[in-house]
């Protein structure tokens, strides 16, 4: 597996720790969701059992480990992540993860363990983990993986080396997306879907593969609306109820975001309204919004009614407006 092409600068530091047998026994890997963190994390697995490295350190893809890896079914990997239903990653996923962890591979390689996202661990979990960390099985390294590594424990972001990576430079990802798209999209879709993907070009590609930039752009508009005292937030609640409640939360986050950017750099790139809206908004206003719907990430896991979650949210959203001085006409029932 070759890292992407706004990652071979990162790679080339962990290759070498590769290389030099030196590579941290716990790594957070940190990036917005799209900007390729899983599958660095495949190359950092692959690389440590692939037995033909490249030049730069990277997995052939081709020999017996490798094609395991890719398949997720290598005797050595463990992935965990949330299990269906559930909010949040257990303690007991944890503590099996921590036994396997301790037993020899019958070659005596590496073992790799992913936790992905890790700020869905919960706190029995993340304390079970600090063991692990502290105490580490000769030849065992862990990933943790999160788009929110400020939502992890303290405790438990001192313990890891953390590797950022970032959403590459437009123009970088704009000429990845022509590329990969295969001149499927012109240059407006593949900007519109790398806008409403925040820059990430992996999460550009899902929403140009289905219906999600629609879906996105309905989203947007929903929230502009309201902004300009159109629109009834039950309405907009029920469609996206009905669409994706928890993709909608993580766009929104990312949204918001945005917008927060926009206000601090005062800058005039980007959607003319959403300029516009971000230049009267208070910077610290949105601000405690974004800290508002990261808090309602992990509730939306197994929540029973995720329609009044995101009511809540366009309804916090209505609020943050009125303070900012909005249109009055949309008020909430």
């Amino acid at each position: 597996m070759k890292p992407l092409p706004w990652q071979r600068e990162v790679w080339a530091t962990i290759a070498g720790s590769i290389r030099e047998q030196r590579l941290s026994h716990a790594l957070l890997l940190a990036g917005p969701d799209g900007a390729g963190k899983r599958h660095f994390a495949g190359c950092i697995t692959a690389a440590l059992w692939c037995r033909q490295l490249a030049g730069d350190g990277s997995a052939c893809g081709q020999c017996a480990d490798c094609l395991q890896v890719a398949s997720g079914a290598h005797s050595g990997y463990f992935p965990v992540q949330v299990e269906d239903g559930k909010r949040d990653i257990s303690i007991e996923q944890v503590r099996v993860l921590s036994e396997k962890l301790t037993m020899t591979q019958y070659d005596g390689r590496a073992k790799v363990a992913i936790i992905e996202p890790a700020d869905a661990l919960n706190v029995n979990g993340v304390n079970a983990l600090l063991k692990t960390i502290e105490e580490p099985t000769p030849g065992s390294h862990l990933m943790l993986i999160s788009a929110r590594p400020q939502a992890l424990a303290a405790t438990l972001r001192s313990r890891c080396q953390r590797v950022r990576l970032p959403a590459p430079a437009r123009e970088v990802a704009l000429d990845w997306l022509r590329k990969t798209a295969g001149g499927k999209h012109d240059d407006a879709t593949l900007s519109a879907a790398l806008d409403h993907a925040f820059g990430a070009p992996l999460k550009a590609v899902e929403l140009l593969d289905g219906a999600g930039l629609a879906q996105r752009s309905d989203w947007s508009r929903g929230l502009l609306d309201l902004a300009a005292g159109r629109g009834e937030p039950a309405v907009i609640a029920a469609a996206i109820n009905e669409a994706d409640p928890l993709g909608w939360l993580q766009w929104l986050y990312g949204w918001i975001s945005r917008l927060l950017r926009m206000r601090i750099a005062a800058t005039a790139d980007g959607d003319a309204a959403l300029v516009s809206l971000a230049r009267r908004l208070p910077a610290e206003l949105l601000d405690r919004y974004i800290a508002e719907v990261q808090a309602s990430l992990p509730k939306v896991h197994g929540a029973a009614d995720k329609k009044l979650l995101v009511e809540s949210l366009l309804i916090g959203w209505l609020a943050l407006l009125a303070r900012a001085g909005r249109p009055a006409q949309n008020r909430p029932s």
